[in-house]
């Protein structure tokens, strides 16, 4: 049996972790955040608190114009502390000009296997609670097709819709709660957290990992490349940062000024490293309707319109973390904070519907974003990002058919975009110009090195991301563990 060591505990580093564990295999297991669960996580939106959890870039290193803003989670358990639980599965349409085997029909069986290990299912009543019911009087008056449950990881759960950044009474399931706590029950899982992958070489027949040691470190929130460097071994490495930090991992062991006898990773392609990121078509449109929204009951998002390239999902306004970062207000208060700003924004939970944009971004702005290491540090750009095509139109459709006020949003006034679901930086495929390989998703010429995350998808999964990610990662555990042998692919 071998040691692994996998870097990032998010979706895809907690199954490689229990997958792992299960098969015989020790663990070692990198996270740059902190361990929330022995911690009581405070319902605030204090940015003390946020920033613990939340890892933004281009965090004051870079200025893009247009401005852009990536938001990452950061802590054990990765994005699934911060994200809203939605497991939809991406439609067929997503999986165009990916490589062979990768279809909806080859990865439907990992999906359900997601969806049974996590416990998914439609929160109870959740069309009943009034801001689902607004939001499907505001479709119905737009003209489009009724809105549908999402399927929720959520296990008794209290409707009280602080779900993000995290669920203050346990009841999200987050990969802390299932894939990593299956590994921890082996006996053969290490967890360290406030680890901060600096960059990964050869050392004989083995691997080395070397990572800053930030548990000393308090000032700016951990998001730092300071404090005592140590390294830790193994036979394999999981590279599951997420489609920001993995590119930027392998590009920083490439250049690596190595100690005496130890070895770069062997060249691979990377003329796409850290290029072709694909924001998932990440918009918001909030409106002040005159209807009782009270946005801050249910879940953060429980229902959705899906319109093929696009969905349009409920949530509890606009979350007011976002609001103030992004400096959306309504038309006609033209500063971000003063009196005007507070007394318009009084009945904010009562009256704010807010519309969540997941897809295909606007034609000719796909995998416009890049990402390069600086010093360290990931820094991001982006040309032209828009949101899908005719997404914005239909979502003020339906504020507009409920007789409110739009709120301008924040592209139309400072030309920011965001996005918290990038996806790409690694991409998988069977091509030369390929970053990983598309069956195990091994780094090419460096066996044993997989990638396992957001950032091999070859583009946008066309809707909230987590769920394809999980569901690519079961199927690529199968192929290297040998469940689903490489000779009978893509059967």
């Amino acid at each position: 049996m071998s040691h692994v060591i996998i870097i990032g505990s998010g979706f895809g580093g907690s199954i490689a972790a229990k997958r792992f564990t299960e098969a015989g295999h020790t663990v070692e297991l990198l996270e740059m955040g902190e361990d929330w669960r022995q911690q009581a996580a405070p319902q605030v939106a204090d940015p003390a608190f946020l920033f613990r959890l939340l890892r933004d870039y281009p965090h004051d290193y870079l200025r893009t114009k247009p401005k852009l803003l990536v938001a990452q989670g950061m802590g054990l358990g990765g994005g699934s502390l911060v994200y809203s639980a939605i497991h939809l599965r991406a439609p067929i349409a997503a999986f165009e000009g990916w490589p062979e085997g990768w279809t909806r029909a080859h990865l439907d069986p990992y999906y359900a296997r997601v969806e049974a290990r996590l416990g998914i299912a439609t929160l109870p009543g959740a069309t009943e609670f009034p801001r689902a019911r607004v939001f499907a009087q505001g479709a119905a008056a737009a003209g489009l097709p009724p809105p549908v449950p999402n399927p929720l990881a959520l296990s008794g759960c209290t409707a009280c819709g602080w779900c993000v950044p995290i669920c203050g009474f346990g009841k999200k399931t987050t990969m802390a709660h299932t894939y990593l706590a299956d590994a921890v029950r082996t006996g053969r899982l290490t967890v360290r957290t406030r680890r901060k992958a600096a960059y990964i070489a050869r050392h004989g027949d083995r691997y080395r990992v070397t990572c800053w040691k930030t548990d000393a470190v308090a000032r700016d929130y951990h998001r730092v490349n300071d404090g005592p460097m140590v390294h830790v071994e193994g036979d394999r490495v999981v590279v599951a940062c997420g489609a920001i930090e993995s590119p930027v991992l392998l590009e920083r062991s490439l250049a690596a000024d190595l100690p005496r006898g130890w070895l770069p990773l062997r060249s691979f392609p990377t003329a796409q490293l850290g290029r072709g990121i694909d924001g998932t078509g990440d918009f918001l449109q909030g409106g002040f309707v005159p209807q009782i929204v009270d946005g801050y009951k249910g879940a953060v998002m429980m229902t959705h319109v899906d319109l093929g390239d696009y969905v349009l999902e409920d949530v509890h306004g606009i979350p007011v973390g976002a609001t103030v970062m992004l400096e959306t207000r309504p038309r006609g208060i033209t500063k971000p904070w003063g009196q005007a700003y507070k007394e318009r924004f009084r009945d904010y939970g009562r009256h704010m519907l807010g519309i969540a944009i997941i897809g295909r971004q606007g034609a000719g702005t796909g995998g416009n974003i890049s990402v390069r290491d600086q010093a360290g540090i990931a820094v991001t750009s982006g040309a032209a990002y828009a949101p899908p095509a005719g997404s914005i139109a239909a979502a003020r459709a339906m504020i507009s058919g409920l007789g409110g006020e739009l709120a301008d949003s924040p592209w139309e006034l400072s030309r920011t975009a965001f996005t918290v679901h990038p996806v790409g930086g690694c991409r998988m495929g069977d091509d030369d110009t390929a970053v990983v390989s598309a069956t195990d998703l091994g780094l090419r010429d460096n066996p044993g090195v997989h990638v396992i995350d957001g950032s091999v998808l070859p583009a946008s999964a066309l809707r909230n991301p987590s769920h394809t990610i999980s569901a690519i990662a079961e199927r690529a555990l199968d192929v290297i563990l040998g469940v689903h042998p490489r000779e009978r692919w893509p059967a």
